[in-house]
């Protein structure tokens, strides 16, 4: 295992680089050959070198993609773009731009990603028919996968290495946050450390998904496959207007309070993202046998570089370019950082989607 630092030190201490040994002969399902694109066995292959590409998650990751009937309503209304909530493309549409070689066939992306998202859907009260947590966006998944062995394509798309990326916990952390702020306020008494009750709730958030995760890397049809796996690290939601607003109105223009609810949300984040770490560096020694890599991405690095210097990426504003969905949106969308009140503008999206090909070309053994 590798512990790397991108540039200045996060609250996170670093980048946590998890990495385990190549290379599968096995192919992904039924009895595909290897692909052309397959790395041998003598070298270790590259990070970017992929024919597919897998993404779960939420509304940050959700690119729009088909869903059924009852799903409609997780699409973003006009005037986001696309059913998206940004203006523009997010993301993950933006690395499956970068994989594919300029030379070589594109890669195939296959987006599972839901807006409103939880890691798992019982551990909440929703009001509402809730949309595929992770959980069953794995599950579908693995099902599609186990379809697809039967397409005649299918060897060119699963017989090479396959990139996943799982980016959730925002709207966990976000509902934890606002039972305890629109509770008792309990967490005031306090700057430094988390009631036990919130702690508890976090860390079952964190262990839901790294059964997950465990089982996306045990499946017998996902388990032969030479496929790596990113995960991604919670960004700082205490800069979005999402967070002042609710931070103020549940304060009810209390002005500590309000500050004490914003550095909740603070601590929550960077709890969960402790736990997150922890739990994928006692999960990656397992699978050392698997031939699979693990990796994690330092998001919240890339968020305060933006916070720090927005000019070099092209941004000149911090806040919201939809601030009110009642009035129409700002006209430079693409010069804000974020789109709406927590969601980024397809102008932050894109910096991240260059950072992570970045992060990914570097790796190595």
């Amino acid at each position: 295992m590798w512990i790397l630092s991108r540039g200045m030190c996060s609250r996170l201490c670093g980048l946590f680089i998890l990495s385990l040994q190549v290379i599968s002969k096995a192919s992904c399902v039924g009895s595909f050959p290897l692909h052309t694109l397959a790395v041998q066995e003598s070298s270790s292959p590259s990070w970017t070198n992929y024919s597919a590409f897998v993404v779960f998650g939420d509304s940050y990751s959700d690119n729009g993609h088909p869903r059924s009937p009852e799903d409609q309503r997780s699409l973003a209304p006009k005037p986001s773009s696309g059913g998206r909530f940004s203006d523009g493309p997010v993301w993950d549409e933006y690395l499956a731009r970068k994989l594919s070689k300029p030379a070589g066939p594109n890669i195939t992306f296959l987006n599972y990603a839901y807006n409103g998202a939880f890691i798992d859907n019982r551990k909440h009260k929703l009001p509402v028919r809730p949309v595929p947590d992770t959980a069953t966006q794995i599950k579908t998944y693995l099902k599609d996968l186990q379809k697809r062995a039967e397409h005649p394509v299918s060897e060119k798309v699963f017989g090479g290495r396959i990139l996943h990326a799982l980016w959730i916990g925002i709207n966990p952390i976000i509902a934890i946050w606002r039972s305890e702020i629109y509770g008792n306020q309990t967490h005031c008494d306090s700057d430094t450390f988390l009631d036990p009750k919130l702690v508890a709730q976090l860390d079952t958030q964190v262990e839901q998904f790294s059964q997950q995760l465990v089982e996306l890397l045990t499946k017998p049809n996902i388990s032969q496959c030479q496929a790596d796996y990113m995960i991604m690290t919670i960004p700082p939601l205490t800069n979005t207007l999402l967070a002042s607003m609710e931070s103020s109105n549940a304060a009810k223009g209390n002005h500590t309070i309000a500050q004490h609810n914003r550095q909740l949300l603070g601590r929550l984040t960077d709890r969960f993202n402790t736990k997150l770490i922890e739990a994928i560096q006692r999960i990656t020694p397992q699978f050392f046998e698997k031939r699979s890599r693990i990796t994690v991405f330092d998001t919240e690095q890339l968020w305060n570089d933006v916070s720090s210097a927005p000019e070099k990426f092209g941004i000149k504003s911090l806040d919201a370019c939809v601030t009110d969905p009642r009035k129409p949106p700002c006209k430079k969308p693409r010069e804000h950082m974020y789109w709406d009140i927590l969601h980024p503008s397809t102008a932050l999206h894109e910096s991240l989607s260059t950072a992570i090909m970045n992060f990914l070309g570097h790796l190595g053994y």
